[in-house]
């Protein structure tokens, strides 16, 4: 896992450094695949449930799996996602990280901007909360309780997860707390966790193809890290 997140930072940095108005989705998945290649890696995404795709890249309303399509262009101001996964060719490992940005300046996008600190308090609370012997729902409630004092909304319809030999392992790692999520942690367990927050809705339409949206079409954010649960303070791979 940390030898793919060497690469997963690599892919992550020269992203950041094509990123500007006109800027093609296209572009951004061929980087993907060329760093991947270089390294000896696969993209992690690539097929699993058949997605098409080396990256899944959302902007703006569309909240996960959005592919990356000729035609999208990325404009000032937008709020774009990317999420990325590496699996190794010898043991199979994933690893899974995701970062929102706004595209030109983020004062071209305050609320843009907003949702992201939102989001990267989020993860802070979650890191004080990701220790052997707390529950998956100190997490969660963490996560949660971050999100709301922002003044925003909970996507509870997508989780975070284990991850391991699998992209996605169970169980699963909800944003909010849930009676279910009570699974103790212990350590040298992997997680991905990743808040997902709406800014005026939490509530999702699915129309069954791969991209899922916010209903009421407002803006929403994500992050997410792949980290080794510890005896001590959790480690940050990706």
């Amino acid at each position: 896992m940390r030898k793919n997140a060497k690469v997963h930072k690599l892919v992550f940095e020269e992203i950041r450094k094509i990123l500007k108005d006109w800027t093609t989705a296209t572009q951004v998945d061929k980087l993907c695949s060329k760093i991947a290649k270089e390294h000896n890696v696969l993209c992690g995404f690539k097929w699993v449930y058949n997605f098409p795709n080396n990256i899944c890249i959302s902007v703006n309303d569309v909240v996960v799996h959005w592919r990356a399509k000729k035609w999208l262009v990325f404009k000032d101001w937008d709020l774009a996602t990317f999420d990325f996964g590496i699996k190794d060719k010898k043991v199979w490992i994933n690893t899974d990280a995701a970062f929102s940005t706004i595209i030109g300046w983020k004062d071209k996008n305050p609320t843009g901007a907003k949702l992201i600190e939102a989001n990267k308090k989020a993860l802070h609370a979650w890191i004080a909360q990701a220790k052997a012997w707390n529950r998956v729902w100190d997490i969660s409630h963490a996560i949660e309780k971050e999100i709301i004092s922002a003044g925003f909304h909970v996507v509870k319809d997508l989780t975070g997860h284990w991850i391991w030999y699998e992209l996605h392992e169970k169980p699963y790692i909800p944003n909010y707390w849930k009676a279910w999520a009570g699974q103790k942690l212990k350590a040298w367990m992997t997680l991905a966790i990743e808040p997902i927050l709406g800014e005026t809705s939490g509530k999702i339409v699915d129309e069954w193809d791969w991209e899922i949206f916010i209903e009421d079409g407002s803006l929403w954010c994500q992050y997410e890290h792949t980290i080794l649960i510890t005896d001590d303070e959790p480690e940050i791979i990706i």
